[in-house]
């Protein structure tokens, strides 16, 4: 059996804000805030309609967990990745322009309705089963939401990511499992 992370890890720049999300942003601030990445050169993966998607994307993480019974604090949630993944958010990489700051927080602060996850980041996981150009890397793991319990069994069957996006295309999506943190209360209560 494969060992899980017992902890989830926030990327962010230094000196910005952390435990942040755009989609708490009115349209017109979230718009002027992602031009502003773009233009940096930080984001240049964005896209005219980022901001919609991504809206579509939170819209169904907060129905699904709500399905399984949960009762999310936030509207919105904070993101993190399950353990770390320290090659997509480093200098250079799809992320970020500089070498982020890392936020770990263990696992054990969240109870069952402040933490869902989807395997890979949310925004792959909710198109790939969606789109016609997703079919090649579709598993049976794509467009779900998962619980804790969940994704443990997720990972028993299909294992942690790995490197496997590096070296086989069909993985190329699926690099990191995705935390969203739907209580900030026990990362506050932590931090202080």
């Amino acid at each position: 059996m494969q060992d899980i992370p017992d902890y989830i890890t926030h990327y962010y720049e230094e000196g910005n804000i952390r435990l942040k999300n755009i989609c708490n942003y009115d349209d017109v601030e979230a718009q002027t805030i992602l031009t502003g990445l773009f233009e940096s050169g930080k984001r240049i993966w964005l896209h005219p309609g980022y901001l919609e998607e991504r809206r579509e994307v939170e819209a169904w993480l907060y129905n699904d967990f709500v399905k399984k019974g949960k009762k999310p604090y936030l509207q919105h949630p904070l993101y993190f990745v399950l353990g770390e993944h320290d090659d997509l958010f480093q200098k250079g990489g799809f992320f970020s322009s500089a070498n982020p700051t890392k936020l770990k927080i263990p696992l054990s602060l969240f109870d069952s309705d402040m933490i869902s996850f989807t395997y890979p980041d949310s925004m792959p996981s909710f198109n790939i089963p969606r789109r016609e150009r997703g079919k090649p890397y579709l598993k049976p793991f794509h467009g779900q939401v998962f619980t804790q319990d969940e994704i443990t069994k997720v990972i028993q069957t299909y294992g942690l990511p790995g490197n496997r996006w590096k070296v086989e295309d069909v993985w190329r999506y699926d690099r990191f499992i995705e935390a969203q943190v739907w209580d900030a209360r026990p990362i506050e209560k932590f931090l202080q």
